[in-house]
C-alpha cells in the first residue's frame, strides 16, 4: 500500500492533507480523489468549478482533477462549449492563485515591517506562518 496526500486549491490559500490515505495504486488514487471532488462540489457546482484537488504519493505530484472537468452540470453541453468553460475555469483558478499568492506577500512584507519596527505583527493565519523560515 502506497501513501497519498491531497491538497485543495480553493478560493483561498487552499487545505492541505498531511496524514494522507494508504491506496493500493494511482487508478485507486484516482477514483477515491474523484469521489472526493464530487463530495465537495455536490450542490455547489457553479461555486467550486474553478477549483482543484492535486494528488501527491512521496511529496510528488501524481495528478491534479480540476472540478470542472468532473462537474455534472455540464453534461449537456456540446463538447467543444464544455471544453471553452473547463478552460474558463481554468483560467480563473490561475488567477485565484495569484490573487492569493499576492496578498499573501502583502501579509508577510506588512508582518516583516511590523517587526522590524518592534511593533505587534501578524504571525500565523489559520495555522500557517505568516512569514517564511529563511532556507
Amino acid at each position: 500500500m502506497r501513501r497519498y496526500t491531497f491538497r485543495l486549491r480553493d478560493d483561498d490559500t487552499g487545505v492541505e492533507d498531511d496524514t494522507g490515505v494508504s491506496l493500493l495504486d494511482d487508478d485507486v488514487a484516482y477514483r477515491y480523489a474523484c469521489d472526493v471532488v464530487h463530495e465537495l462540489m455536490q450542490h455547489r457546482e457553479q461555486h467550486t468549478r474553478s477549483w482543484q484537488l492535486e494528488v501527491f504519493e512521496g511529496g510528488e505530484k501524481i495528478f491534479e482533477i480540476p472540478f470542472a472537468r468532473l462537474d455534472p452540470t455540464l453534461d449537456h453541453l456540446s463538447g467543444p462549449l464544455r471544453g471553452l468553460v473547463e478552460h474558463n475555469a481554468q483560467r480563473v483558478r490561475s488567477l485565484k492563485d495569484t490573487w492569493c499568492a499576492t496578498r499573501v506577500t502583502v501579509q508577510e512584507a506588512r508582518s516583516l515591517m511590523a517587526r522590524s519596527r518592534g511593533k505587534p505583527y501578524l504571525a500565523v493565519v489559520r495555522g500557517r506562518k505568516i512569514i517564511r523560515d529563511d532556507p
